[in-house]
């Protein structure tokens, strides 16, 4: 599994000038740019050998990523699925709070996530609009355990 959020914490913790500018934003709840996102993704896909596979979490926030990573997939050829994890905003908000309880994440705290909320509206709705369009959107129930997401999630992808 290949998580753009711990990349791009990795980057932050990094000590760079890159590092320091992608913590402050994360700290606000930004959305980083999309071709920051893409670049990370980029380069583990065309690492990647035909038969192997691998799980981005994280990735094609925005409607340019996920044209990429589907331009990308039909050139390989990779087919691909794109799961959404449907999910009440209460609902996220509560998980939200108590991650950021337990592990203190500064882009968990109450400003960052209302700033989270409305990237998300802003630019994650559309990109569930565009994989349904073409054909590789598969909705799961976010709502349920953790254990049961990540049981439908296995088998949605045919993992299991």
């Amino acid at each position: 599994m290949f998580s753009t959020g711990n990349e791009f914490r990795s980057l932050a913790a990094g000590g760079t000038y890159l590092g320091g500018r992608l913590k402050s934003a994360m700290e606000r709840g930004e959305l980083l740019p999309h071709w920051l996102a893409s670049y990370t993704f980029e380069k583990v896909l065309f690492g990647l050998a035909p038969e192997d596979k691998i799980v981005f979490e994280g990735a094609c926030r925005t409607g340019p990523e996920a044209e990429l990573l589907h331009e990308i997939s039909l050139w390989l050829p990779r087919p691909y699925k794109a799961v959404y994890l449907r999910i009440s905003e209460e609902e996220a908000w509560k998980r939200l709070s108590l991650r950021q309880k337990e592990s203190g994440r500064a882009d968990d705290g109450e400003t960052a996530i209302r700033l989270r909320f409305e990237e998300y509206k802003k630019k994650n709705e559309t990109v569930i609009k565009y994989f349904s369009a073409v054909g590789t959107l598969v909705e799961i129930n976010g709502e349920k355990t953790v254990e049961e997401v990540h049981a439908d999630v296995i088998k949605a992808l045919g993992l299991s």
